[in-house]
């Protein structure tokens, strides 16, 4: 029988929120036990007690990010009547008050890079983008949410790079009314041919 305190589950979310400052101000390369554990201020032990290993801890962390990505913009994206609507809630994602911030967005990139050698966190990113499809198909249809989707992910990485260059909104705007017309112009041109 195990004795001491008993498990502690605010314990165990303060691990996982230093494991995701670590991460966030040095990398996912400087997430070891000892320095989350000095993060966090408990002990080694604490550390094995909660996460028995660490590509456990690091997914773990990771997956607090979950709550954030089924985007600020989903509910606003739901409520749009008309395209133009639908535009302004992925502007809004993309470049505005919706948006991630740098420092979220770096934390996602680190995501990446450590799926690279983690099937759990590739796993977890499959998830977290079906999440975002999710959003996008309420509104969108099939073709338009991948490619919103898509495009969104790139700018908010390439922002993660470029934190001295703002995106231009109004490029940013053509370029999602560009996206959201190209289901329609296709369905007409798949009609003309039909008809011919």
């Amino acid at each position: 029988m195990r004795r001491g305190k008993p498990n502690d589950p605010e314990r165990r979310v303060r691990i996982l929120r230093a494991a995701l400052d670590v991460i966030r101000s040095e990398g996912v390369h400087a997430a070891s036990y000892r320095r989350i554990a000095e993060q966090a201020g408990v002990g080694l032990g604490s550390m094995t007690y909660y996460f028995p290993n660490l590509d456990g801890l690091i997914v773990s962390a990771f997956e607090l990010l979950r709550e954030d990505v089924e985007p600020q913009f989903g509910a606003r994206l739901r409520t749009a009547a008309t395209v133009d609507a639908a535009v302004d809630a992925l502007v809004s994602a993309t470049v505005g008050e919706t948006s991630p911030s740098a420092s979220d967005v770096r934390l996602y990139i680190e995501l990446y890079h450590y799926a690279a050698r983690s099937p759990r966190a590739a796993d977890l990113i499959r998830s977290l983008q079906e999440a975002s499809l999710t959003a996008l198909r309420g509104t969108l249809s099939d073709a338009a949410a991948y490619a919103v989707d898509a495009l969104m992910w790139g700018w908010w990485s390439y922002r993660s790079f470029h934190e001295d260059r703002v995106l231009d909104e109004d490029m940013v705007r053509r370029a999602y009314q560009a996206l959201l017309e190209i289901p329609a112009a296709i369905t007409a041109t798949e009609q003309e041919h039909h008809h011919a």
